[in-house]
């Protein structure tokens, strides 16, 4: 009957043991979690038919980043950046289409930015300005190694190339070209 309480204290002992062993192996594997935790909280959102996962900082509430799922099929969705809980970028992800960028700047002269790889050569050869008041002012392309404002004439886009208006096109290597008259 000793033996019987030694044999039953011994295993009780060792599974107490284990219980604590595998306490402790459990809190030091999830350090990483909780010390996100501490600084990051999740959020999810969810309207119109939209939702959205954002990552906040934990102790203002502000938003880093969200990433929006339409869930239609036809918007692979978008990605928003914060800065102190203000939208200074967005991602759009296009179906079968270049990602196009959105910056946003905020402050007395507040515009936006929208920057293009419409030509599907992974850099930018596009990119759109838009006003204070949300209305189109500028639109540049990439051509010979610098940003050239397009002047459209007719419904047609050109640059003014030493006083000359001439008609932007792309050429077979997916670059901007111009169409002269001379």
């Amino acid at each position: 009957m000793k033996t019987a309480k030694v044999i039953l204290l011994a295993v009780v002992g060792l599974l107490l043991l284990a219980d604590v062993s595998w306490r402790i192996w459990t809190w030091n594997a999830n350090a990483d979690i909780r010390v996100f935790a501490k600084q990051f909280k999740l959020e999810t959102f969810h309207t119109n038919d939209v939702s959205a996962v954002g990552i906040a900082d934990a102790k203002t509430g502000k938003l880093l980043l969200m990433d929006w799922d339409y869930g239609d099929g036809l918007k692979p969705g978008e990605l928003s950046y914060f800065s102190d809980g203000t939208n200074i970028l967005n991602v759009y992800f296009r179906k079968d289409k270049p990602t196009v960028y959105r910056f946003i700047f905020h402050g007395p002269d507040k515009s936006e930015t929208w920057w293009f790889d419409r030509l599907g050569k992974n850099s930018f050869e596009e990119r759109v300005f838009y006003n204070t008041n949300g209305d189109f002012s500028r639109f540049d392309v990439w051509y010979k190694n610098a940003w050239q404002t397009v002047d459209k004439r007719n419904g047609t886009n050109g640059l003014v190339i030493d006083g000359q208006w001439c008609q932007l096109a792309v050429d077979t290597n997916r670059d901007w070209m111009i169409i002269t008259n001379r």
